[in-house]
């Protein structure tokens, strides 16, 4: 498979991090002193070319559902083509799907580059660019979208990371602030905002819904590391993610909320021809808490 999608790697003394370029400019995995931070991607879904299933990849230029695939913009009408199986909805951009170019690789960074032009998939022109770098104990992702088109264009970013759950040592807990949470309707589309439920073990929890008014900090406690995560003030939303009885949950930070070029507010930002839009994201590797390693023992 590696011939078919070449794996580069990323080392230091603390961390060790695998990246697809060709397969949507995705993380296969990333491990900080042994253990696992990020859902690895198994060899059967590598081998099959399922990003969906690697252990983070890009949301570009938009995150989640645009509702039923359709928006208005600026006056005119678009129709964008489905891209998941049974959903009528278009879902987390083009850059997932897409192969990306590296620009440039060391031992500890890598950098990538995605050109859009216009199709069914996103009418409008652009240009992405991804760049992974270890700094000590911190991963540092960030993303950048130019609108390369001669209109003005919506713009959207963000990541999908998965995250391993480890309940037969212990809970996992997630510790931030939001505003809102937004529930969705029969159709997966935002419905109503409400309170954010009272924090529980991620364990314990069925969830995916995004959240609106996010603080761009968070702390993860689990069995073998904290993970603070910390985000650029693009980010302003973030989605919690984590299916019935698997063993992993997604914690996505992002710059709009679902189906935001649908009205569901904060609108997405927009970007003047030549304009970008950045955003970083950086994961901070500890020991666990005395705390966490209390509850866990």
């Amino acid at each position: 498979m590696s011939a078919v999608h070449p794996l580069l790697e990323l080392t230091s003394d603390a961390w060790r991090v695998r990246l697809a370029p060709s397969l949507g400019g995705s993380v296969v995995d990333a491990r900080w002193r042994g253990h696992d931070v990020l859902r690895p991607t198994t060899d059967e879904h590598l081998a099959a070319a399922l990003v969906r299933k690697t252990a983070c990849y890009p949301l570009v230029p938009f995150s989640n559902r645009v509702g039923f695939a359709r928006f208005e913009f600026d006056g005119e009408a678009y129709t964008l083509h489905t891209n998941f199986p049974d959903e009528p909805h278009s879902i987390h951009g083009v850059g997932f799907q897409r192969e990306w170019a590296v620009e440039s690789h060391s031992d500890t960074a890598l950098a990538l580059r995605l050109s859009h032009t216009p199709d069914s998939s996103w009418p409008f022109a652009f240009e992405a660019r991804q760049r992974f770098c270890i700094e000590g104990d911190t991963l540092v992702l960030t993303m950048s979208l130019t609108n390369l088109d001669a209109r003005r264009a919506p713009a959207g970013l963000g990541w999908h990371p998965f995250f391993p759950l480890q309940t037969a040592l212990g809970n996992t807990r997630l510790v931030t602030h939001w505003d809102a949470m937004l529930v969705s309707g029969p159709d997966r589309l935002p419905c109503e905002s409400v309170a954010p439920p009272a924090p529980r073990p991620l364990d314990d929890t069925v969830i995916d819904n995004c959240f609106t008014g996010w603080s761009r900090a968070a702390s993860i406690d689990s069995p073998h590391h904290r993970i603070a995560i910390d985000a650029s003030e693009a980010l302003r939303c973030a989605v919690l993610f984590r299916p019935e009885g698997q063993p992993f949950y997604a914690f996505e930070p992002v710059s709009h909320p679902n189906n935001a070029l649908n009205g569901v507010e904060p609108a997405m930002h927009v970007l003047e021809a030549g304009a970008t839009l950045d955003a970083r994201m950086r994961l901070t590797l500890s020991p666990p808490t005395p705390e966490s390693a209390r509850t866990q023992s």
